[in-house]
């Protein structure tokens, strides 16, 4: 029996998690001497494109829940990839910076996701990947 069954086939959301889940588990081999995951690199990366964010605001940006987003958080300050001081304009909140130990991180995994990406997505011409990530980023825009 063919596991890719006609009625998969017409599923956005399997499929979709399907290729998700193949560059999450090869990224998540690289990952392991960091001690992060991919969802944790994702933070990192929102909080070096966008410096002093709150907890709050790259919860609601990634849309991930405020309780998981805490434990990240908390852990990635552990890790020494992450700074939180006390927000000037909002005492009950904190302003969150990377650490240059969490931008040596990313940029040492960069290439590393490139290298999954495209290997996850050799099937695919140039110009689909790029039609691909058009549409990806519509669909997340819009939600």
């Amino acid at each position: 029996m063919n596991i890719l069954s006609d009625q998969w086939h017409q599923s956005y959301g399997f499929l979709l998690g399907k290729v998700l889940q193949q560059m999450e588990d090869k990224f998540a081999e690289g990952l392991i001497p960091f001690n992060i995951n991919a969802r944790q690199y994702g933070v990192l990366l929102f909080i070096q494109g966008n410096p002093y964010s709150s907890q709050k605001d790259i919860s609601e940006n990634l849309k991930i829940d405020r309780t998981t987003m805490v434990s990240h958080i908390d852990h990635l300050e552990t890790l020494g990839f992450v700074e939180r001081s006390k927000n000037p304009n909002d005492r009950r909140s904190y302003s969150l910076l990377i650490t240059e130990k969490g931008n040596d991180v990313l940029d040492s995994r960069l290439e590393f996701l490139n290298h999954i990406e495209l290997e996850v997505l050799t099937p695919l011409n140039p110009n689909e990947k790029q039609l691909l990530k058009d549409l990806l980023v519509k669909v997340w825009k819009s939600l």
